[in-house]
Formats: C-alpha cells, structure tokens, sequence
C-alpha cells in the first residue's frame, strides 16, 4: 500500500485535531481541497452568510460537481469520500470562497477557508485546468505582479477581517505562492496573526523579495516544500530553507500531491536533497532568466500559447481528450508562423539545450570530483 494521502487519512483520520495536531499533511490534503469547485456550494465574502458543515457536502451530486474537471477527478473524489469517514474533519467547515477567471486579463484565482475549533486555513487554487491558468503562471517570469496576485492580497485583508484569532495560509503550485505573496505583502497587523505559510512545489517571484523587511517579519513562518525531482517549485527566485519530499513517479509527475510520501508516523517523509535531474534544470533555468530579458520572455510565452489557441481548446482535459486533433491544428498553426518567428523559436530552444546540456555536464563533472 502506498504511504501518501489517502493512507494518511486511514491511519490518523480517526484523530481529533486535539489529539494529533494540525500538520503539513493536513495543510497539503486542504490545499488540494482548493482545487474544487464549491460554486454555490461554500457562501461568498459578500453574503455574509454561515459557514457550511464539511459533512453535508457527503452527496453523490455535490461531490461530482466539486470534482468535474479537476485534476485528478478519481484521486479527489476518492479524497473527499475519505475524509467524510474521518473525525479529523467531521466538524470542519467552509466559508468565504472566491473564484475570478478573466480571459483578458489572463487571471485564474479562487480561494475558500476551512474552518476548525483550533484553526482557520486559507487556501489558494493552484493552477487549475485551463489554458488561461497556464498563461498566467509563465506570466510570471516577466511581469512584477500577475493579477491572480493582487487578487490573493485583496481576499486575504477581507477574510482577515472576518475571522477571529490566528490562521494558516497555503496552497499547492501556484497556490504556494500566492499563500506566500499575501503573507509577505499584507499588513503587518495580519502577519501577527499567522501562524504558519505553507508553500507546496509553488513557484518563486521574478524579483527578490528576500530582502525586504515584510518578508523578514514572516520569514520563520514560511514553510515550503518541494520535490526531489522539483520542476516547478524551484522556479525564480525562492526562499533557501526549504524541504524536499520523496515521491512515487518521477520528474513532473511528482508535482501531484496524491504522489507525495507520509511516513508511519503521519508526517511528509523527506530527504536532504534533489535529484542531478532537478539540479540541471533548475541552473538552467536561472541561467535562461539571465540570458533573456522581460520582453523577449514575454514574447515566447505568447508565441507558444498563441499555437496552442489554436486548438480552440480551453482546458487540459479537452486538449488530452482530442489529443490527435489539438496536435494537427497546432501544427498547422505552425506553419502559418513567418519565417522571422520560425527562426526566432528554433534559435530559442537550441539555446536552452545548449544551458541544459552544458549545465548537466559541469554538475557531473563536480560530482565526480566530490
């Protein structure tokens, strides 16, 4: 049996938080939970509305609807129908949720809070399933602030306004760093009250952020974890104390949570460092942020989704469902691109195989001379 989330939830879900206190797996299994779709489900800010029981979302409808689209589909569901059995989150409950998707402004952001007798979470989406999401997050490497940003400063001053007492923030992927950019950024009133940040494989910011004193007031409380075979959560700059999980899977698979390890003892299992895979890729990286500056970046990023637009897809999903079609009108779209582009893009990713490959052979050579 595999020691991930769900056996987590056989082993410790009959616990109270009272009895085995709140942990970065719970943190992990709620910032999952953010990827659903609670529209119509969990109150808005706006309807000052109470709080819904965890419990009474239990409905073969409602647990479809939460999970349509998401990604996994199966491993959520399964998700919630064991949670359902637990103590652990029998008394839980759920407020405030907020989801703004705006195809011109390239924003995709949702969040909910979970609400507990010993705490509150407030969890960010990550990135979810359509294209626009994607877009926003290789935004990032150009723009200072992305607007999914804004948007997580803005909710999490309203939700600090509603609740009482401390809180934790968190989020997977993209999530992870919007848990991060609202804590940095906030009030300094609002930063007294939390009590843990918790950044699952998020990705860093474009500028260093390290430095200032917001971050400072905050730094002792972030939490992040990455994978061994990270390909995400090391992007841009990141804070350096950070832990690394084992994973089932490799490379990019290992950025699904339902993959991450528990130990016997209910916590994530780590070790002390990443894979030479993730080592490469993560200097080549840095070393393609040096080597192209904010407008050819944005340029590329906006050359290769406007080939994807092509498929008239929206989502992953459709896009793996059509695989075969999305592929011809993606090529197709390719070779209506002038020559100028096509040189442009070929030169492109030449250059970062040469960074890759050039990076990979300095790392063995230093490894060899260990």
């Amino acid at each position: 049996m595999r020691k991930n989330l769900f056996y987590y939830l056989k082993k410790f879900g009959h616990y109270s938080m009272s009895q085995f206190v709140f942990n970065e797996v719970d943190a992990l299994i709620l910032s999952e939970l953010a990827y659903l779709d609670f529209d119509g489900i969990v109150p808005r800010i706006r309807e000052n509305a109470e709080a819904v029981d965890f419990e009474t979302l239990n409905n073969e409808n409602l647990i479809k609807k939460m999970t349509c689209a998401t990604l996994p589909e199966k491993d959520n569901t399964k998700l919630l129908n064991l949670m359902f059995k637990t103590e652990r989150f029998k008394n839980m409950k759920l407020n405030f949720y907020r989801s703004r998707f705006d195809a011109n402004l390239e924003l995709q952001f949702s969040a909910v809070v979970f609400i507990f007798d010993e705490c509150n979470f407030i969890a960010f989406r990550g990135t979810d399933t359509t294209l626009i999401g994607w877009k926003e997050d290789f935004n990032m490497s150009y723009l200072e602030i992305v607007p999914s940003q804004e948007q997580c400063l803005i909710y999490l001053k309203r939700v600090a306004s509603k609740l009482n007492g401390k809180f934790y923030l968190g989020g997977h992927s993209k999530g992870g760093n919007l848990a991060c950019y609202a804590g940095i950024h906030t009030d300094k009133d609002i930063q007294e009250r939390i009590e843990k940040i918790y950044d699952f494989d998020g990705p860093g910011f474009k500028y260093d952020v390290f430095g200032l004193e917001k971050f400072r007031r905050v730094k002792d409380k972030i939490k992040k974890y990455i994978t061994r075979d990270s390909m995400i959560g090391l992007i841009m700059h990141n804070i350096k104390n950070y832990e690394v999980v084992k994973c089932y899977g490799v490379m990019l698979m290992q950025h699904d949570p339902f993959r991450w390890r528990v130990t016997k003892d209910g916590r994530l299992d780590t070790t002390e460092s990443t894979t030479f895979n993730c080592q490469v890729f993560e200097q080549s990286i840095k070393d393609v942020m040096i080597a192209y500056s904010d407008e050819e970046r944005s340029k590329i990023i906006d050359i290769l989704f406007d080939l994807l637009n092509a498929t008239e897809k929206s989502t992953i999903i459709e896009f793996k469902s059509a695989f075969l079609e999305c592929y011809k009108a993606v090529k197709k779209r390719y070779k209506q691109l002038d020559e100028e582009t096509v040189k442009y893009l070929k030169r492109i990713f030449k250059e970062y195989w040469n960074i890759y490959f050039y990076n990979r052979k300095v790392l063995k050579q230093k490894r060899k001379n260990k």
